[in-house]
């Protein structure tokens, strides 16, 4: 920007269908989960008052536009109450489906039920399941969680005959489904899947879908999960290939997932590639709409799919019409369909980033776009990109960064860079796997092009991932995310400034320092054992001074992100895996974005050994570029981390292929005065029990241990009563999700540890634990 002129675009007018559309969707977020544990009798009453009283509100409002004195204000609570109507009536439905459920669970026998996909399958940690529409021999339909048998891999749409028993949701799980609005699950039996799986429906975009499938794992290489995403909207392959957490850690989530960011970018740079050809307005609008189309019939149009179209549209609608105000009553007209016909969705976080993604590139992408107006050719190459992202990230960035448990510092720089790649790899692979499905034989070179241009992507966001540190953890609720999406969108819109390269870079580096001060470990004990609160899994920071330790990382990478978050650990000395079990050490994939590591610590012989576990951790390492960095432990050694000295006591060897009977056990002393004696010692036991702690007694202090991480989440022979006493610990930790399926801790391993008279903290209830030494005291603190 040049002189005085201002170069600001009109703040857009905020229409009335957006105003009721936002409240509709913010209240139905708010009301739908309350819902729940509301009398069922009291529904229907609650929804008839509810509906009264916006038949009321609308009257009055449509008095009042008459007279010229229509209000915001009336048009929120009009708003207000057709959410509570809604989610009554549609809350009282689902308590029927619910009931039904039940109904047919308990020791019923196996019934037969024909069941459609409303989403792709999932491979989650106990098989692939997926939300399914279920059909009875009575007719009654109802949406359920379908599990399916292992390598079920299959598609939306597709319609299968299933036997097994109808269960309502567990008490555990129950706020889950309701808030996405299932009635129950289903266990599809094996054996009936077997039998009917070649009898499995499918229309005519399930049977294309499969094919472009087909042809790209076939011809793919390695290039075929990033094809298979980008194309089809295909996820497991690219989640298990680990380049999908590449794209989280820069920032790029969106563009592997069907969302409203993801279509808005390739069609524009569609449109733009047709502007180049000199089309007409009309013909670039119909022929991008056209590729829209067919791009989402390529994912199998599931209703997330559907929705991020259509809000993809009314964002591409007001850049190439100018017409803002238009698009944001279109998209305020989307948000009450939508939410109006499942409230369920208000919830969904696929929703809230398509919307919030448009909702932000139309209102503020031209505001961004402006501070290059002074410089056109930058503008066009760099100005315009990074306001399209910008604008998205602004409405979406906080929320995102709550799902994900990080916030990727590198995101500008990576949609900036892999923009114009992104949208080559769609297009080629577009055009290139449809020619394939149509002419199966020229499949190897049209797939194998299409691969060829997924690689420059492949490899730039590889490249950003692999930088150390590129992303900060966060510890945040995603309601109070949003809130704060919300707030930003609002306070910039009210404010409306001129804005500048300079003031962008500037605010750009204030939120950097600011992210810095406050991951300073600033309050945190000096010299603690954390027991991180990751579910059914393990993960113990030993922090003294400037060092920390890591032992184990458990499985469920958006835990581990958030607990470091909360403890303030930026880095590591090193990360000890005490054996080769997932929920010891299937997160270690993710330290190097937001924790590195600077050495692996491993049971002596673990890299040589052959099996399956060993054989994913050591490639973890590798990816990880912790292999170089390994150090192999075995009895006697000791490891330093500031005033604790830590010796390994176990194993001697290893004899359960890395198993639990192999776990490093390690006693960590703390010798606060210097002086060469341990005022406090800690035992850390992995998943070793009593059978393997029993052989360790004579290497530990005669008066036994002050802190004890117990050994296998607290199972039932993790301790016996004579170890318990020999042992006799002050503090007892036992790392456990909350209602595991193992039923871990035992209330066997509990008495034991309560007649020594030590206090015991499982995670699943305190959260973190901290463990503070001092010379005179220990002094523990619990998150919850």
């Amino acid at each position: 920007m040049t002189g005085d002129l201002d170069s600001r675009p009109p703040r857009p007018f905020l229409p009335p269908l957006l105003v009721a559309g936002l409240v509709l969707w913010a209240a139905t977020a708010l009301i739908w989960p309350t819902l729940r544990l509301a009398p069922t009798a009291a529904l229907p009453v609650l929804g008839m008052l509810a509906l009264g009283a916006a038949v009321w509100l609308a009257s009055h409002a449509l008095r009042a536009a008459r007279g010229g004195g229509f209000s915001l204000g009336a048009l929120a609570a009009l708003s207000l109450a057709a959410a509570v109507a809604l989610c009554s009536f549609w809350a009282g439905a689902l308590r029927g489906s619910m009931a039904y459920a039940e109904a047919q669970g308990g020791d019923s026998a196996p019934a037969t039920w024909h069941a459609e996909l409303t989403e792709d399958a999932r491979r989650g940690d106990f098989g692939w399941h997926a939300e399914a529409r279920l059909r009875g021999a009575d007719g009654r339909v109802l949406r359920v969680r379908l599990n399916l048998p292992e390598d079920a891999a299959l598609l939306q749409g597709q319609s299968m005959t299933a036997s097994g028993t109808l269960k309502p949701p567990a008490e555990a799980v129950a706020a889950y489904y309701w808030d996405t609005g299932l009635a129950g699950s289903l266990t599809a039996s094996e054996s009936a899947f077997v039998s009917e799986e070649a009898a499995l429906d499918s229309g005519p975009f399930v049977h294309l879908r499969r094919c472009a499938l087909d042809l790209i794992a076939a011809c793919g290489g390695d290039n075929a999960p990033l094809l298979q995403a980008l194309v089809c909207g295909w996820r497991p392959a690219i989640e298990e290939s680990g380049l999908y957490d590449c794209f989280k850690a820069v920032g790029l989530a969106h563009l592997v997932a069907v969302s409203g960011a993801h279509l808005s970018i390739v069609v524009l740079f569609v449109a733009g590639g047709l502007k180049l050809l000199r089309l007409g307005r009309k013909a670039t609008t119909v022929a991008s709409a056209l590729f829209l189309v067919g791009y989402v019939a390529f994912t199998g149009m599931p209703v997330s799919a559907l929705r991020a179209a259509v809000m993809a549209a009314t964002g591409l609608f007001a850049l190439w019409a100018n017409r803002r105000n238009s698009a944001l009553s279109a998209l305020g007209l989307c948000l009450l369909l939508f939410v109006g016909a499942d409230p369920a969705c208000a919830l969904s976080a696929s929703f809230a980033l398509s919307a919030g993604s448009t909702l932000g590139i139309v209102l503020f992408a031209p505001l961004l776009s402006s501070a290059f107006a002074g410089l056109p050719r930058l503008k066009k190459v760099v100005g315009d990109p990074l306001a399209l992202t910008g604008s998205s990230a602004l409405a979406t960035q906080p929320y995102a960064a709550a799902l994900f448990s990080q916030l990727p510092l590198l995101s500008p720089l990576a949609n900036l860079v892999a923009g114009p790649l992104f949208s080559l790899a769609c297009l080629v692979g577009f055009v290139a796997v449809l020619l394939a499905c149509l002419a199966p034989a020229a499949a190897p070179g049209l797939i194998g092009a299409a691969a060829l241009a997924c690689a420059p992507l492949s490899a730039v966001v590889n490249a950003l991932a692999s930088l150390q540190g590129s992303c900060v953890p966060i510890d945040a609720a995603p309601l109070a995310a949003a809130v704060l999406s919300g707030a930003l969108c609002i306070g910039l819109w009210a404010w409306w400034p001129r804005v500048s390269i300079g003031g962008l870079s500037g605010t750009a580096a204030a939120a950097v320092l600011a992210l810095f001060v406050l991951r300073l470990p600033l309050g945190m004990p000096t010299d603690a054992i954390v027991m991180l609160d990751v579910g059914q899994g393990d993960a113990f920071l030993v922090r003294s001074g400037a060092n920390a330790l890591l032992i184990d990382t458990g499985n469920q990478d958006s835990l581990l992100k958030a607990a470091l978050a909360r403890q303030r650990v930026g880095r590591l000395d090193a990360v000890a895996v005490t054996h080769s079990d997932d929920d010891h050490c299937g997160s270690l994939s993710v330290l190097g974005d937001v924790a590195p590591a600077s050495a692996l610590l491993v049971p002596e012989g673990l890299p040589d050994c052959s099996c399956k576990a060993c054989s994913e951790l050591m490639a973890a390492a590798r990816t990880e570029g912790l292999a170089d960095a390994l150090v192999e432990l075995s009895p006697g050694d000791t490891v330093r981390c500031g005033k604790f000295s830590i010796t390994v006591l176990w194993p001697e060897r290893l004899a359960d292929d890395g198993g639990n009977a192999d776990s490093l056990c390690l006693l960590a002393s703390w010798d606060g005065d210097g002086d060469g004696a341990a005022e406090w010692t800690v035992l850390f036991t992995g998943d070793a029990e009593a059978e393997q702690l029993d052989q360790l007694t004579d290497k530990l202090p005669a008066s036994g241990v002050e802190v004890l991480k117990v050994g296998h989440h607290g199972s039932k022979k993790s301790l016996d009563a004579s170890l318990a006493e020999r042992l006799s610990p002050k503090v007892a930790l036992i790392g456990v999700g909350e209602a595991n399926r193992y039923g871990h801790p035992s209330q066997n391993t509990l008495d034991f540890l309560e007649k020594t008279g030590c206090a015991t903290y499982c995670s699943d209830e305190s959260g973190d634990v901290v463990v503070a030494f001092s010379e005179d005291t220990l002094t523990v603190s619990t998150q919850r």
